[in-house]
């Protein structure tokens, strides 16, 4: 018997109702915790799990562990995983092809999460929302399905909170190198009485003049896992000229005004991140009920030590020391409100980062640093194109590892992409770094593609994707002289954790290769709600005890 449309939705419609309202032995979570670490490698778990013995130790000993999870694109960075891990969809699809995105006709670089049309509540910082994304995140559908649920996001980076907030929550907020955390007009009017009561105590302010000492005083657990505190590729700064242990936290006088963008070197606001997590959970009434609730945490300045200090240092292993002991105290905070027997708690990141080439060269590995040369890359390929056809900035942007022609100039001078391809892409692979380069053609035909052109094929949008698309080699990364960064399809980039925890999971650990848009379908069907149009599938959890 073939059943027609309209019966499937009928059909589809009661068996949410039935499993979200717990009308089966397997009610779902009345709290979902959905944790996302920026730049957490997934060796984190290897190289430092013994150490741990807070949240992290939870999840090891209290969850599935997917331990081959990779994001499947190519540019890893922030605000294309975060869509990825909220939705199910590859970024392509929405156009999120980078941090900023490029616009052809304006000529000019826009951030997609900016909101024109908002305002910040408490202050002159530019607004940001979901207004500009077209597809639902898993708390939309959540909350599509049973309005009474709710969804909040908090984190301190704002593409972060509003990736993972999406369209219709009850609350986004993030901090954002500010003195409080912040939302916009779009989300609501006014804030909460707690959240005006959280930004009046001033919750970031009491780290100013303190010093960020090593948690363990025995280095020599540091150098088993880690390079040697001192190292000269480590970013120093003119309030903090060091690179080894301590780090000294300015401080200020009476009078004087702080500046908050310090903090983005420092473990303390995704510790005030998880502070402000559970006075949501407390104040919102979060998992008290048959209605499903969600919460987002973002924990955002993992990026910015592993940014100036790399994957291997002294320091960015003791954020994740001190990350565990907070995340063990939310934990247990959870357990008291809610019940962790009640509670599913996923935790994945955005992406890793590559180690300093300094440190891959002394494992023996090629590598190097191409930033000063890729600054003046599309001088130098615009210089050999007009001595070819004549003056005229061919390249118009390099940008989200792409290069953009002008296609009017090319309009202008007679020429196609293809002509002007079979210039550019032998001068590129002349480079050192160039491992790699895709054409547009490629990425926009079913041409059958290895594994880095399909990574990319999944970022690619017709309209805000460029013309040819750079892949570097292993272990060279886009910084001149010192720091690391991201935005490449090897394993350093793209493998990361994956945990889920609670409704009685065995613990487990699982090495099959998943990816982590099959993250938020595996949440909806835990949840027991329909989500359609993904890229991911559901993931095999096993059974519950």
């Amino acid at each position: 018997m073939r059943l027609t449309n309209t019966v499937i939705g009928l059909l589809t419609a009661a068996i949410v109702i039935y499993r979200i309202f717990g009308f089966d032995d397997s009610a779902p979570p009345k709290l979902v915790v959905y944790i996302v670490v920026d730049q957490m490698r997934e060796d984190t778990i290897d190289r430092l799990g013994d150490l741990f013995s807070g949240g992290f130790r939870y999840l090891m000993d209290n969850g599935v562990y997917f331990s081959e999870t990779r994001h499947a694109q190519a540019y890893t960075v922030t605000l294309s995983a975060h869509f990825s891990l909220a939705t199910g969809v590859h970024s392509g699809r929405e156009g999120l092809t980078g941090n900023y995105v490029y616009d052809r006709v304006a000529n000019q670089m826009f951030y997609p999460v900016t909101d024109t049309l908002s305002r910040i509540l408490s202050s002159e910082l530019k607004p940001m929302s979901y207004r500009n994304i077209n597809k639902p995140t898993i708390g939309d559908i959540l909350k599509e399905t049973d309005n009474q649920s709710k969804v909040f996001s908090v984190a301190g980076k704002d593409r972060t909170a509003v990736l993972m907030g999406g369209k219709h929550p009850d609350g986004v907020f993030w901090t954002n190198g500010g003195a409080e955390y912040v939302t916009s007009s779009y989300y609501m009017d006014s804030y909460p009485d707690w959240l005006i009561e959280f930004n009046k105590s001033r919750p970031l302010h009491k780290y100013f003049g303190t010093v960020w000492e090593r948690l363990i005083p025995d280095e020599k657990l540091y150098l088993e896992r880690c390079r040697e505190d001192e190292y000269p590729p480590e970013a120093t700064f003119s309030w903090d000229d060091s690179t080894t242990f301590p780090h000294k936290f300015p401080s200020y006088g009476e009078g004087e005004e702080p500046n908050y963008d310090l903090f983005w070197d420092f473990p303390w606001v995704d510790h005030v991140t998880i502070d402000l997590s559970e006075l949501i959970i407390k104040e919102e009434q979060l998992g008290r009920d048959k209605h499903p609730d969600m919460l987002m945490v973002g924990i955002s300045m993992t990026d910015g030590v592993g940014h100036r200090f790399g994957p291997f240092s002294q320091e960015s292993m003791d954020l994740f020391l001190r990350l565990d002991i907070k995340l063990g105290e939310f934990f247990d905070f959870i357990d008291r409100e809610v019940g962790l027997e009640n509670t599913l708690i996923v935790l994945t990141s955005d992406h890793g980062s590559a180690p300093m080439p300094e440190h891959s060269t002394a494992q023996g590995h090629a590598a190097g640093r191409f930033g000063k040369r890729f600054r003046i890359m599309k001088s130098v390929i615009n210089t050999r194109l007009a001595e070819k056809w004549g003056e005229g900035e061919y390249i118009e942007k390099i940008a989200n590892g792409s290069l953009f022609y002008d296609l009017d100039l090319l309009v202008e001078k007679g020429l196609n992409q293809e002509e002007l391809n079979r210039v550019v892409i032998p001068q590129l692979l002349e480079e050192e770094w160039v491992e790699k380069v895709y054409t547009r053609e490629q990425l926009s035909s079913d041409e059958p593609l290895d594994y880095d052109g399909q990574l990319l094929k999944n970022q690619f949008h017709p309209k805000w994707s460029g013309d040819l698309f750079l892949i570097n080699k292993e272990y060279y990364v886009l910084r001149s002289s010192v720091g690391t960064t991201h935005g490449t399809p090897y394993d350093y980039d793209t493998h990361v954790p994956l945990f889920f925890s609670g409704n009685n999971f065995d613990n487990r650990v699982i090495q099959d290769s998943i990816e982590t848009v099959d993250i938020a379908p595996t949440i909806a069907e835990i949840l027991g709600i329909f989500f359609n149009s993904v890229d991911g599938r559901v993931l095999e959890l096993g059974e519950s005890n």
